[in-house]
């Protein structure tokens, strides 16, 4: 054995030693005497009541040197942790518990801030454990304990279950269901759900919310969800969870699943509530949950939801309509059946859509934001290029292409602060592999140049010109030839209409020209 390995193999003794013993009294066998004993038996593997075993015990606590270090030892660890003296504040709660997770949010502002989650972890009553046979979320779940066994929290769920066959067997709180199915929703559907990056073991609210909301009930009531669900089982209700997710997944993924070339993090533009009430919508089309029965004709709702979903979406994201909501909002959209009422008609979409560009052009000119992939336009952009990332090569992947190059704005803006170099009307999704090789020019001047030193034909350069208007759903004659700021702001404008009529265009048979009733 190594010095170092000697070193870690008595620092694991000593560690396990001091977390064994109950109390800080000798008669607890906190002395050096019982420290010493653990040495001997598991650092030099003696065997206790060995002639060498009391041998050794009788030189090492014969060794003033040590004996004086042990205790020292000892006394520092009695004086760091011993408890017994600690006044500890107690605020006594009268109201309804349903309000506790709030209420706890409220007070608790300092130190190791705790989610309103875990009160339930607290609140929820351990009769109705249950075993889980789903075996990544359970995995989840023992992932959190070994993060918490690393920064020594001990438990007792953690000591009785070692190894897989009795994790398979023991029995969870739904607690520990639920932050597990949270946390396998996320690992599963990347397009919808954050991903989980809290080294803490906090839980990921989305199994929380997602069962919540399915049964029917607000996220102000989810102290009530072991009285909901009890009896039914679980595994059920997971699948049919997970198959109205798979159908959201499924109905958004051609838009979202495209993703910015060499990008690695995953982008979303939605709020968890937007993304959970859809879930849920969903989930009740489909599944009567009171009867605990998949509903008749229920294909008749998925087949609208099919369409409505993918575009209230976009509509919901542009007019920032779940920006800072909550409970309510997400409650009625699901119990009104929002999403079955058909999807906004053409009149709305121009509505919308041009207070959306009105409204993205004010923020850039005083935010001067960067082109972030989860930017409200890149997912606009999403929508527009649709039909062309069907057809492209290296369809999972794209490259935002600047029309009017930076460089160029770069100069104007030198003159005038406040410009939008960033605007969607500026920007095209292109597949990777198409290189425009334009540099610091526009299209057109760039086959300008081609055409005037003789390197290109002009019919090739009609050939071009067409090309690139197709790849960047941009005319060439709305490309300004002076290029100011009232030019700039005329194509800006300019380009966008083009961009409406092509969203129109691409989503015609999602888009009714009439008001639905």
């Amino acid at each position: 054995m190594t010095s170092e390995q000697g070193k870690d193999s008595i620092k694991r003794v000593v560690t396990n030693w001091v977390k064994g013993v109950k109390d800080f009294t000798e008669t607890a066998g906190w002395d050096a005497s019982g420290i010493t004993s653990a040495l001997i038996q598991n650092v030099l593997s003696i065997p206790a009541e060995s002639t060498d075993y009391y041998s050794e015990f009788g030189r090492l606590l014969n060794n003033k040197h040590m004996k004086n270090a042990i205790n020292e030892f000892l006394q520092k660890v009695r004086e760091t942790s011993d408890i017994k003296k600690v006044k500890i504040p107690i605020i006594i709660f009268s109201g309804e518990a349903s309000h506790l997770p709030t209420v706890f949010e409220l007070l608790n502002t300092k130190g190791t801030v705790l989610s309103r989650y875990e009160v339930f972890a607290a609140q929820w009553s351990e009769k109705d454990k249950q075993k889980i046979k789903n075996k990544k979320i359970r995995e989840f779940i023992w992932k959190k304990y070994d993060r918490l066994d690393e920064e020594s929290f001990t438990s007792e769920a953690y000591e009785d279950a070692t190894d897989e066959k009795s994790r398979r067997e023991q029995e969870y709180t739904l607690f520990e269901y639920l932050f597990g199915f949270g946390e396998y929703l996320a690992d599963k559907y990347h397009l919808l759900f954050k991903e989980s990056n809290d080294d803490r073991a906090r839980p990921s609210s989305a199994g929380f919310n997602l069962l919540t909301a399915c049964t029917g009930l607000r996220i102000s009531e989810m102290s009530q969800l072991p009285d909901r669900i009890r009896g039914m089982d679980r595994k059920v209700l997971e699948e049919w969870i997970e198959i109205s997710t798979d159908f959201v997944e499924s109905t958004l993924r051609p838009v979202l699943s495209v993703k910015q070339h060499k990008r690695k993090q995953r982008t979303i533009y939605h709020s968890e509530y937007q993304i959970v009430s859809m879930i849920a919508a969903a989930f009740q089309a489909r599944f009567d949950f009171q009867q605990f029965v998949q509903r008749d004709r229920w294909q008749d709702r998925w087949g609208k939801l099919k369409k409505s979903l993918v575009m209230v979406y976009l509509y919901d994201v542009l007019r920032e309509h779940w920006r800072g909501s909550g409970d309510s909002t997400m409650f009625d959209t699901v119990s009104n059946q929002r999403y079955l009422k058909g999807v906004p008609n053409k009149d709305s979409w121009v509505k919308a859509l041009d207070a959306w560009f009105v409204d993205n052009q004010i923020n850039l000119l005083h935010k001067g934001r960067y082109v972030k992939d989860d930017n409200s336009e890149i997912l606009l952009l999403k929508y527009i290029y649709a039909h062309k990332f069907s057809v492209m090569d290296n369809a999972n992947f794209y490259h935002v292409e600047h029309i009017i190059p930076v460089k160029q704005l770069q100069k104007l803006k030198a003159a005038d602060e406040k410009l939008a170099i960033n605007m969607i009307s500026n920007l095209a999704l292109l597949d990777p592999s198409r290189n425009t090789k334009k540099g610091d020019l526009t299209f057109q001047e760039y086959l300008n140049k081609q055409l005037n030193t003789g390197k290109i034909s002009l019919t090739e350069f009609d050939k071009q010109i067409k090309d690139f208007e197709d790849q960047l759903l941009c005319d060439a004659d709305i490309l300004p030839t002076d290029l100011s700021r009232k030019t700039y702001e005329d194509f800006l404008q300019d380009r966008f209409d083009q961009l409406r009529e092509e969203f129109l265009r691409v989503w015609r048979d999602h888009i009714p020209a009439d008001p639905q009733t």
